[in-house]
């Protein structure tokens, strides 16, 4: 523990003894117990807090990567849309200009369109006129 041996330690605690007392030394010990499962207590939570923080590094880091792969995709897939609604559109194109030229309705107007129908004769709702007699 800290390179110290064990007669370096027992020198150690001599000179405690010495310097601190027989009455003193017991409570010495206990703080100093203490304090150093403070400071180890502290050092675990100061290493778990940074585990945390190096597992939240390396799941935002991975998010990134899927949100990455995700707009890839989702890129191939409007533009293999976009080139079907091409080829759609293209289709459809060719559907109307076909049915433009081989429409058999614009021959028959031309010929249809020679003699206008006729008009529908003017009803009148207005009551006759009485007729008197000669009597």
């Amino acid at each position: 523990m800290f390179g110290i041996g064990f007669f370096e330690l027992v020198v150690i605690l001599v000179v405690a003894i010495i310097f601190l007392g027989p009455e003193k030394f017991p409570q010495a010990m206990v703080d100093m117990a203490r304090f150093f499962r403070a400071v180890k207590k502290t050092l675990s939570e100061a290493k778990d807090t940074l585990d945390q923080e190096l597992h939240l590094e390396s799941l935002k880091q991975e998010s990134l990567e899927y949100k990455k792969l995700f707009e890839n995709e989702g890129d191939k897939i409007k533009g293999a849309f976009d080139h079907e609604l091409k080829d759609l559109q293209q289709v459809q194109e060719d559907i109307r200009s076909s049915i433009a030229h081989a429409n058999p309705l614009d021959a028959l107007s031309s010929e249809v369109q020679a003699d206008p129908p006729p008009e529908p004769p003017k009803v009148s709702l207005a009551k006759p006129p009485k007729k008197t007699s000669d009597v």
